[in-house]
Protein backbone atom coordinates (compact mmCIF):
# COMPACT_ATOMS: atom_id res chain seq x y z
CA UNK A 1 0.00 0.00 0.00
CA UNK A 2 1.66 3.20 -0.84
CA UNK A 3 1.87 5.69 1.43
CA UNK A 4 -0.18 9.22 0.91
CA UNK A 5 1.79 12.01 0.83
CA UNK A 6 2.00 14.04 4.18
CA UNK A 7 2.98 17.38 2.15
CA UNK A 8 -0.51 17.84 0.42
CA UNK A 9 -2.17 16.73 4.19
CA UNK A 10 0.00 19.69 5.52
CA UNK A 11 -1.45 22.03 2.52
CA UNK A 12 -4.85 21.04 4.00
CA UNK A 13 -6.11 18.86 1.62
CA UNK A 14 -8.76 17.09 4.02
CA UNK A 15 -8.86 14.11 1.50
CA UNK A 16 -5.35 13.57 1.68
CA UNK A 17 -5.24 13.77 5.14
CA UNK A 18 -8.08 10.98 5.63
CA UNK A 19 -5.55 8.87 3.28
CA UNK A 20 -2.91 9.64 5.45
CA UNK A 21 -5.09 8.30 8.30
CA UNK A 22 -6.77 5.31 7.21
CA UNK A 23 -3.33 4.11 5.74
CA UNK A 24 -1.74 4.29 9.22
CA UNK A 25 -4.57 3.15 11.00
CA UNK A 26 -5.24 0.14 8.54
CA UNK A 27 -1.29 -1.18 8.82
CA UNK A 28 -1.24 -1.09 12.40
CA UNK A 29 -5.19 -2.44 13.54
CA UNK A 30 -6.20 -3.94 10.34
CA UNK A 31 -8.66 -3.10 7.95
CA UNK A 32 -11.74 -5.20 10.22
CA UNK A 33 -10.48 -3.26 13.12
CA UNK A 34 -10.43 0.23 12.35
CA UNK A 35 -13.83 2.50 11.77
CA UNK A 36 -14.66 5.64 10.52
CA UNK A 37 -14.73 6.76 13.60
CA UNK A 38 -10.92 6.36 14.23
CA UNK A 39 -9.77 7.97 10.95
CA UNK A 40 -12.00 10.45 11.50
CA UNK A 41 -10.58 10.96 14.64
CA UNK A 42 -6.68 10.84 13.67
CA UNK A 43 -7.31 12.87 10.55
CA UNK A 44 -8.54 15.55 12.67
CA UNK A 45 -12.13 16.23 10.61
CA UNK A 46 -15.43 15.70 11.44
CA UNK A 47 -17.14 12.22 10.50
CA UNK A 48 -19.21 13.56 8.11
CA UNK A 49 -16.37 15.10 6.24
CA UNK A 50 -15.22 11.97 5.77
CA UNK A 51 -18.35 10.77 3.85
CA UNK A 52 -18.55 13.91 1.80
CA UNK A 53 -14.93 12.80 0.03
CA UNK A 54 -15.71 8.55 0.62
CA UNK A 55 -18.78 6.62 0.49
CA UNK A 56 -17.71 3.99 2.66
CA UNK A 57 -14.28 2.41 4.46
CA UNK A 58 -14.52 0.25 1.44
CA UNK A 59 -14.12 2.84 -0.58
CA UNK A 60 -11.03 4.70 1.48
CA UNK A 61 -9.59 1.59 0.49
CA UNK A 62 -9.98 1.47 -3.03
CA UNK A 63 -8.58 4.43 -2.94
CA UNK A 64 -5.37 3.24 -1.31
CA UNK A 65 -5.66 0.61 -3.71
CA UNK A 66 -5.60 3.00 -6.56
CA UNK A 67 -2.42 4.87 -4.87
CA UNK A 68 0.07 1.65 -4.44
CA UNK A 69 -1.11 0.29 -7.88
CA UNK A 70 -1.10 3.56 -9.74
CA UNK A 71 2.92 3.49 -8.45
CA UNK A 72 3.45 -0.07 -9.52
CA UNK A 73 2.45 0.83 -13.02
CA UNK A 74 4.12 3.83 -13.41
CA UNK A 75 7.13 1.90 -12.37
CA UNK A 76 6.17 -1.11 -14.86
CA UNK A 77 5.65 2.00 -17.74
CA UNK A 78 9.32 3.15 -16.59
CA UNK A 79 11.28 0.12 -16.94
CA UNK A 80 9.14 -0.86 -20.09
CA UNK A 81 10.65 2.58 -21.62
CA UNK A 82 14.49 1.57 -20.53
CA UNK A 83 16.48 1.44 -23.80
CA UNK A 84 17.57 -2.38 -23.41
CA UNK A 85 16.41 -5.64 -25.46
CA UNK A 86 12.59 -6.17 -25.01
CA UNK A 87 13.35 -9.69 -23.82
CA UNK A 88 15.24 -7.91 -20.86
CA UNK A 89 12.63 -5.34 -20.02
CA UNK A 90 9.82 -8.16 -20.31
CA UNK A 91 11.52 -10.07 -17.35
CA UNK A 92 12.09 -7.00 -15.22
CA UNK A 93 8.50 -6.37 -15.50
CA UNK A 94 7.40 -9.59 -14.80
CA UNK A 95 9.46 -9.73 -11.73
CA UNK A 96 9.20 -6.19 -10.24
CA UNK A 97 5.21 -6.85 -9.91
CA UNK A 98 5.48 -10.35 -8.44
CA UNK A 99 8.15 -9.48 -6.03
CA UNK A 100 6.49 -6.17 -5.08
CA UNK A 101 3.70 -7.66 -4.18
CA UNK A 102 5.81 -10.27 -1.69
CA UNK A 103 7.71 -6.80 -0.24
CA UNK A 104 4.06 -5.29 0.08
CA UNK A 105 2.00 -8.35 2.35
CA UNK A 106 5.15 -8.94 4.65
CA UNK A 107 5.59 -4.96 4.65
CA UNK A 108 1.83 -4.52 6.53
CA UNK A 109 0.67 -7.90 8.18
CA UNK A 110 -2.97 -7.03 7.77
CA UNK A 111 -2.86 -6.99 3.80
CA UNK A 112 -4.22 -10.64 3.91
CA UNK A 113 -7.18 -9.13 6.47
CA UNK A 114 -7.79 -6.37 3.84
CA UNK A 115 -8.13 -8.59 0.89
CA UNK A 116 -10.53 -11.42 3.14
CA UNK A 117 -12.79 -8.10 3.66
CA UNK A 118 -13.04 -7.15 0.76
CA UNK A 119 -12.62 -9.34 -1.82
CA UNK A 120 -15.08 -8.53 -4.95
CA UNK A 121 -14.23 -4.99 -4.33
CA UNK A 122 -10.31 -4.93 -4.63
CA UNK A 123 -10.77 -7.84 -7.24
CA UNK A 124 -12.64 -5.64 -9.46
CA UNK A 125 -9.91 -2.28 -8.92
CA UNK A 126 -7.27 -4.71 -9.31
CA UNK A 127 -8.55 -6.23 -12.82
CA UNK A 128 -8.17 -2.91 -14.49
CA UNK A 129 -4.81 -2.54 -13.52
CA UNK A 130 -4.09 -6.44 -14.89
CA UNK A 131 -5.26 -5.34 -18.21
CA UNK A 132 -2.81 -2.12 -18.33
CA UNK A 133 0.08 -4.33 -17.20
CA UNK A 134 -1.05 -6.93 -19.89
CA UNK A 135 -0.70 -3.84 -22.48
CA UNK A 136 2.49 -3.36 -21.69
CA UNK A 137 3.79 -6.68 -21.81
CA UNK A 138 2.28 -6.28 -25.05
CA UNK A 139 4.36 -4.04 -26.31
CA UNK A 140 7.37 -5.13 -25.24
CA UNK A 141 6.55 -8.88 -26.81
CA UNK A 142 5.39 -6.61 -29.98
CA UNK A 143 8.97 -5.32 -29.70
CA UNK A 144 10.95 -8.06 -29.32
CA UNK A 145 8.81 -9.80 -32.43
CA UNK A 146 10.02 -6.56 -34.40
CA UNK A 147 13.51 -7.04 -33.83
CA UNK A 148 13.08 -10.88 -34.14
CA UNK A 149 13.99 -12.20 -30.45
CA UNK A 150 10.64 -13.36 -29.92
CA UNK A 151 7.94 -14.96 -30.98
CA UNK A 152 3.87 -14.76 -31.34
CA UNK A 153 1.25 -14.80 -32.95
CA UNK A 154 -0.61 -12.59 -31.04
CA UNK A 155 1.54 -10.28 -28.58
CA UNK A 156 -1.35 -8.61 -26.96
CA UNK A 157 -3.13 -11.87 -25.96
CA UNK A 158 0.36 -12.53 -25.02
CA UNK A 159 0.86 -10.17 -22.35
CA UNK A 160 -2.37 -10.09 -20.53
CA UNK A 161 -1.81 -14.34 -20.13
CA UNK A 162 1.94 -12.84 -19.18
CA UNK A 163 0.35 -10.16 -16.98
CA UNK A 164 -1.77 -13.47 -15.34
CA UNK A 165 1.34 -14.47 -13.80
CA UNK A 166 1.08 -11.31 -11.34
CA UNK A 167 -1.39 -12.86 -9.84
CA UNK A 168 -0.45 -16.40 -9.59
CA UNK A 169 1.68 -15.90 -6.13
CA UNK A 170 -0.70 -14.29 -4.13
CA UNK A 171 -0.40 -14.61 -0.38
CA UNK A 172 -0.15 -16.22 1.50
CA UNK A 173 3.13 -17.54 1.25
CA UNK A 174 3.53 -19.70 3.50
CA UNK A 175 5.55 -22.18 0.71
CA UNK A 176 8.02 -20.10 0.69
CA UNK A 177 10.80 -19.85 3.47
CA UNK A 178 12.55 -16.46 2.84
CA UNK A 179 12.39 -13.74 -0.02
CA UNK A 180 15.20 -14.53 -2.08
CA UNK A 181 13.74 -18.16 -1.78
CA UNK A 182 10.80 -16.90 -3.88
CA UNK A 183 12.56 -14.73 -6.00
CA UNK A 184 14.15 -17.35 -6.94
CA UNK A 185 11.42 -19.58 -7.89
CA UNK A 186 9.69 -16.63 -9.72
CA UNK A 187 12.81 -16.16 -11.74
CA UNK A 188 13.10 -19.84 -13.14
CA UNK A 189 8.83 -19.19 -13.76
CA UNK A 190 9.30 -16.31 -15.76
CA UNK A 191 12.67 -17.68 -17.98
CA UNK A 192 10.54 -20.77 -18.25
CA UNK A 193 7.80 -18.86 -19.88
CA UNK A 194 9.71 -16.60 -22.07
CA UNK A 195 12.10 -19.34 -22.80
CA UNK A 196 8.89 -20.52 -25.19
CA UNK A 197 8.59 -16.70 -26.78
CA UNK A 198 12.30 -16.61 -27.82
CA UNK A 199 13.01 -17.01 -31.52
CA UNK A 200 14.93 -20.52 -32.00
CA UNK A 201 18.20 -19.82 -34.45
CA UNK A 202 19.53 -23.16 -36.66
Amino acid sequence: MAKPKESKAKNGGKRDAILQAAWGLIRHYGYSKTTIDDIAKRAKVGKGTVYIYFRSKTDIMLALTDLTNQHITQELERIAAEEKPPEERLRACVLYRIMTLFDLVNRYPHSEDVIAAILPEIVERLDRYVRRHGELLGQLVREGCVAGKLVSADPAATGQLLASLFEFLTPPYYRFKSRKAIERFTGEIVDLMLNGLKKKTN
